[in-house]
């Protein structure tokens, strides 16, 4: 590799080796700009290649997993007949046969919330968090469990799942602040349901004296 002394160059020859890097730089950034629509044409085809394929399926799927809940309502009422109303009340339903060759639950996915009323509960933990001051291993860290799930987030708001995780401490805090204030916390979360889910599997004979557990499961809006 030849080493070029610039001091030893002239003015012509400066502005020749100017020019030269400018067109390399314009060069390079042509070919990524070509590059870049050239990337945006393949994600745009694959997209185009592939979402009527599941458009299609979702809505033949979509339209099974409602005439299977129309369909279960016959069988809650009477299991709940049988069995106590609790079981109108369930969010989900499951079978298995009797043999074990398959399986199907069905049933609502479901978000933990606040109903608005969390805020004392709230208070009081903070409340028993205030109390732990110490510095012990064990006192650090449970202060460093309570802050995490005590977060909020950009609104301001706690993480249901979070805080009602802390409800496994009642022992260990054995504290009636805690205590408390995780009876409120429970009163004021609810459950929404958020979503339809069919899933289940069963045995499927492959031949050959070979039998296989094939698993599925689908959701809808």
């Amino acid at each position: 590799m030849t080493t070029i002394d610039i001091a030893q160059l002239t003015p012509e020859q400066l502005e020749n080796i100017q020019a030269q890097l400018e067109t390399k730089k314009k060069e390079a950034k042509a070919k990524l700009h070509e590059d870049k629509k050239i990337l945006k044409g393949l994600k745009n085809d694959f997209v185009l290649a592939n979402v009527d394929f599941f458009i299609d399926k979702r809505n033949d799927v979509e339209e099974r997993i409602v005439k299977m809940f129309q369909d279960l309502q016959s069988i809650i009422k009477l299991d709940a007949e049988i069995f106590g109303d609790k079981k109108a009340e369930q969010d989900s339903y499951s079978h298995t046969l009797e043999d074990g060759s398959a399986y199907m639950q069905i049933g609502w996915n479901v978000s933990p919330t606040f109903n608005g009323t969390e805020a004392h509960g709230i208070n009081q933990l903070k409340e028993f968090m205030a109390g732990l001051a110490g510095n012990t291993d064990n006192e650090k860290l449970l202060m460093k469990f309570l802050n995490i799930a005590l977060k909020t987030d950009s609104k301001g708001d706690y993480n249901p799942k979070a805080v009602r995780a802390l409800d496994q401490l009642r022992a260990e805090a054995n504290s009636e602040v805690f205590s408390s204030a995780m009876d409120i916390i429970n009163e004021a979360m609810i459950d929404i349901r958020t979503s339809r889910y069919v899933r289940g599997y069963k045995m499927v004979d492959f031949g050959d004296g070979i039998m296989k557990r094939v698993n599925f499961k689908f959701s809808i809006d």
